[in-house]
């Protein structure tokens, strides 16, 4: 039976080894993509429709409840609409290749489009924060109509970086496809948190128990290692060189004890984008939002009014 299984999974390894991967460039997904962006996101909404709206794009591995410790202050004072990424969540998981910042941003663009939002705040988490700023170049070469006038961004994907050892592992033929689907649900969301937080013991037990329940759902696996095998982009190095363009008002928010995205990173984009305030918080790691949130929501009102 082990034997049998075994050979399954060499099998299943060496057809998608032999499998093409199509190029992860501005060029191919975004200007001449043919991948399908009308996906049905699944998405949250607070607070009343009349006034401004804040849209949030949660992280790799994630979903929109990890934006909920923000909702009770945040959604007395604006609309918010808190997404599924495709794939992610509870939004579907299509078994396609379409999982890069570029191939998000796309979807996030018609979802816009469809809601018909203006003047419209999108916030946006690690890679939440790469597809955020694919959307914010979008616009600045008119590729999609003028809707974002501000942007905030978490801890946020940026730069060509190494991968944090997690996702290397995960990136790694055969050994990354056998530890997801070998390894429990239930410890493989315990050490995302784990790694994600400064201090452990504030990690919120549902947060564990709702990322556990989403990596059991079918083809979350499949989908975590498709995101994984492209989440740096192949043109890196010349999308860098273009957020200097980007006019857009940003708030950049982050915990000074990443070890997933360094904190010279923010200082880096601090000075690229000509039109963003700083600010770091201190003994929190890559994710602010669930560990220190009522931070993160007085730095949030501070910027928008």
């Amino acid at each position: 039976m082990f034997k049998n299984s075994f050979i399954l999974i060499l099998l299943i390894f060496i057809i998608n080894a032999c499998a093409v991967k199509s190029p992860v460039t501005w060029e191919k997904r975004i200007l001449k993509s043919e991948s399908n962006a009308s996906v049905d996101l699944s998405y949250t909404e607070y607070g009343s429709k009349e006034k401004r709206t804040l849209l949030f794009l949660h992280g790799f591995g994630e979903s929109k409840e990890t934006w909920r410790f923000l909702v009770p202050k945040l959604s007395q004072y604006y609309h918010l609409v808190l997404l599924d990424l495709k794939g992610f969540g509870i939004s579907p998981k299509v078994e396609d290749e379409a999982y890069s910042v570029y191939d998000q941003a796309r979807v996030v663009a018609n979802f816009i489009k469809k809601k018909n939002y203006n003047d419209l705040t999108i916030v946006g988490r690690s890679f939440g924060g790469g597809v955020a700023l694919v959307l914010a170049l979008m616009q600045e070469d008119r590729v999609i109509a003028k809707r974002i006038s501000k942007l905030i961004l978490i801890n946020s994907m940026s730069y060509q970086q190494n991968l944090p050892s997690m996702l290397k592992t995960l990136n790694k033929p055969l050994i990354g496809y056998l530890g997801i689907h070998l390894a429990s649900n239930d410890w493989m969301a315990e050490e995302a948190y784990r790694f994600a937080f400064y201090n452990n013991d504030l990690i919120p037990k549902e947060s564990v128990a709702y990322a556990s329940y989403v990596l059991s759902t079918p083809l979350a696996k499949y989908v975590y290692l498709q995101t994984v095998d492209q989440l740096i982009p192949d043109d890196i190095a010349q999308i860098e060189k273009r957020y200097k363009n980007i006019k857009i008002k940003t708030l950049i928010l982050w915990g000074k004890e990443d070890v997933s995205i360094h904190v010279r990173n923010a200082y880096k984009l601090h000075r690229d984008l000509r039109h963003s305030k700083l600010k770091i918080f201190k003994k929190v790691g890559h994710m602010p939002n669930e560990e220190v949130p009522q931070k993160v929501v007085s730095e949030i009102l501070k910027f928008m009014k």
